[in-house]
């Protein structure tokens, strides 16, 4: 067994990185034999998955609200149906009341009599957490809400009008003014309101009312009807900006608004829907599938499409299986449908020991995006440099195959006799015939998949949004932006990932050192090329450009040693198999090439070596001499460190904070957790993570232990 398995991990390694090996791979991934990607393939349905959509706009489903258990109920009898026998739903706390709009109207009486907003007709409508109103007010434009818009305005016991956020205008007006409530028409997530200016943004205001009021309520309008609105308001002449067909006298608006909601005790109630496949070995590590259920009405893509994946998933699992197309899993698999973030948090912080149960999480957030619609891209995320692993190199893998397959590449097919335009399409029956647009890039959490990546929870995981979304909640996300083929070709590359990963074991550690060892070389050599250019840029202090270059090179290979590392899930029991992983990972530190280049580099461009050793300033002293740990339990630890203020951090990129305390593990030092930080940042560029400096890491974990979310050692 020794002598098959080196030889095994050294011609896995000499083919994969000879040049056959990169023809190989455009039409192949070696996790996947061709049959299984031909079984895979024939039965992943988008259309299947669409129909699972078109009942789940139907809610509107945020958590803890009745559309969200609607949907709940929808999900778990769709699994039922699948053949899925462990189907539960896992109750949680919810922070906050229950909350459910019933109908609410906003009617302008006067001018005219017109109908301005109705929830029947779209439940974005309303801000969430709007209170029961009914009452017929003047309507004063604020502008966009702020103190200063509002100087000198009188808008007691009116309604007010505000292109800016609704809270604000709850703050200022209502709470401060003694307005009576709302009107916005500010599109969601910043978009400009002349490029949307039919789209009604989701938006929602505080569950608490203004201290002195019983509540207040906020409408939401698009843009240009709330422009009107505004341009009514202004005009004194005769006008019929409506349209309605009765010119009227502007000058003056008066509104009747009718809301009628309920709330529920606080804290309320929510939860997930869990879904098992069972393997035939119950000891060993699961893969959990994630997507979150709860959203606005309509939010058929975000996420509507992965929900209605991961049900097609888990029937495709399941019919595979019991016809005997593919084995039934070594490890469990886990389907999670999900209260966004908040499930997981909440999971972990009241069972820890739940995360040991876990190899990996694959995450899918809005993976049926018409691609035509809007430019959107699928964005491929990897997991962030504190949680690289062998994940990552399954994931670029089948990603790659599958980009490579379902795009038009004028060498493969005009010239190389292949299939056009895709030389092995996934096409739906009633999808488009667009090709894949999606892209791998550095990671970024706003899904579920970041509470996996937490270092206190410590689980890999990869997933799958497309960004940037015009319609990303609105009203516009909805069936109409859906796209069946990029359904398919989506949950193709979840459901790959986790067919190969449940079937792994130690017969697989020389394809994943293999694969895992040749990604790290491609991140290594852009290391190396930002290295490169900071000694080229540091003439006048080359002393300094070698230290920050070396940080990187240094940093790189420490990350390489950890995602080689990470194979020694899959070897188990097999010692051979244990100490290979560990012998390598151990040769990505003492043999990293980056190092010995940049060193060379240095030498050509100063005719000297390079310094043996950095001299360390005083606050790279200090910081070396202080090495935090995580606060236990994982309760105390999250609840302490929601404690610490958002000032603490500095400029610090929100990705780069969190990386920060994922660092932190007992061992490194402040000063290490800088280098590991500013290494990431550089490597994927300020443009994309910001700027890192020892005095904003330093001031957040010093306010960090502050908060007693870590401890020093």
């Amino acid at each position: 067994m020794t002598r098959t398995l080196a030889l095994s991990v050294t011609l896995t390694l000499s083919l994969l990185l000879s040049p056959a090996a990169q023809v190989c791979r455009a039409q192949t991934t070696p996790f996947l034999s061709d049959e299984e990607i031909q079984t895979l393939s024939n039965e992943i349905s988008g259309d299947r998955a669409f129909e699972h959509i078109r009942w789940l706009t139907h809610w509107h489903r945020d958590s803890g609200m009745e559309g969200f258990f609607k949907a709940r109920d929808y999900v778990m009898q769709a699994a039922r149906d699948a053949g899925l026998d462990e189907v539960r739903f896992v109750e949680q706390p919810l922070e906050g009341p229950n909350y459910t709009p019933r109908a609410a109207e906003l009617w302008m009486v006067e001018p005219v009599e017109l109908k301005l907003a109705d929830i029947g007709e779209h439940a974005v409508y309303l801000a969430d957490m709007s209170r029961d109103a009914d009452l017929t007010a003047d309507l004063v434009d604020i502008g966009d809400g702020t103190e200063e818009a509002l100087k000198g305005l009188d808008v007691k016991g009116k309604i007010v009008l505000t292109s800016g956020p609704p809270q604000r205008a709850v703050d200022n007006a209502v709470a401060r003014r003694g307005a009576l409530g709302v009107v916005t028409y500010q599109p969601s997530e910043s978009k400009n309101p002349l490029d949307y200016p039919d789209q009604i943004g989701w938006h929602r205001i505080d569950a608490q009312p203004p201290a002195g009021t019983k509540g207040t309520f906020a409408f939401v309008l698009p843009p240009r009807k709330g422009d009107t609105l505004r341009r009514i308001l202004q005009t004194r002449e005769m006008q019929d900006l409506f349209a309605t067909g009765r010119p009227a006298r502007g000058g003056r608006v008066r509104l009747r608004a009718k809301v009628d909601t309920e709330f529920g005790p606080s804290p309320g109630r929510t939860g997930f829907v869990e879904a098992v496949i069972r393997g035939t070995h119950p000891d060993a590590q699961q893969i959990v599938l994630t997507a979150h259920l709860q959203e606005e009405q309509g939010s058929a893509n975000d996420d509507g499409s992965g929900c209605g994946n991961l049900l097609e998933l888990a029937r495709v699992f399941k019919r595979l299986i019991r016809e005997g197309k593919i084995k039934r899993p070594r490890r469990d698999l886990r389907f999670w449908w999900t209260d966004e973030i908040y499930s997981e948090y909440r999971l972990f912080r009241d069972r820890p020991d739940e995360a040991k149960k876990i190899l990996a999480n694959i995450h899918q957030d809005m993976t049926g995006a018409n691609q035509a619609l809007g430019s959107r891209v699928q964005h491929l995320i990897f997991a962030p440099h504190s949680r690289t692993s062998y994940l990552d190199a399954i994931f670029e893998s089948i990603g790659n195959y599958l980009i490579q397959t379902n795009n038009g590449f004028l060498a493969a097919s005009r010239q190389g006799g292949l299939p056009r335009p895709f030389t092995r399409p996934l096409l739906s029956t009633r999808g488009t015939r667009q090709g894949y647009n999606a892209r791998f890039v550095p990671h970024f959490g706003s899904s579920d998949h970041l509470v996996f990546v937490e270092g206190a929870v410590g689980i890999p995981a990869v997933a799958l949004i497309n960004w940037d979304d015009p319609f990303i909640h609105s009203s516009d996300d909805d069936l109409h932006q859906i796209d069946q083929t990029q359904l398919r070709r989506n949950n193709f590359l979840i459901g790959a990932i986790a067919h190969f990963l449940a079937q792994a074991d130690d017969a697989r550690v020389p394809l994943l050192l293999a694969e895992t060892h040749a990604q790290g070389q491609r991140r290594l050599a852009n290391d190396l090329q930002v290295a490169l250019r900071i000694l080229g840029e540091s003439a006048a202090e080359p002393d300094r450009g070698w230290k920050r270059a070396s940080i990187i090179v240094e940093q790189g290979g420490e990350r390489e040693s950890r995602a080689l590392a990470s194979v020694r899930a899959f070897a188990g029991e097999n010692r051979q198999a244990a100490r290979m992983v560990d012998e390598m990972a151990a040769r990505a530190v003492s043999a990293n090439p980056a190092a010995a280049q940049l060193a060379a580099f240095y030498r050509q461009l100063y005719g000297a070596e390079p310094p043996a050793k950095a001299t360390l300033t005083q606050a790279e002293l200090a910081a070396s001499r202080k090495v935090p740990a995580n606060a236990a339990p994982l309760e105390q630890y999250f609840a302490n460190r929601a404690k610490v203020p958002g000032s603490a951090a500095g400029k610090l990129h929100g990705l780069m904070r969190t990386e920060v305390y994922n660092f932190v593990d007992g061992r490194r030092s402040y000063y290490d957790i800088y280098r590991a930080v500013y290494a990431e940042a550089m490597a994927a560029g300020s443009w994309y993570y910001g700027t890192v400096t020892l005095e904003d890491v330093v001031r957040l974990l010093d306010a960090a232990v502050e908060a007693r979310a870590v401890t020093l050692r």
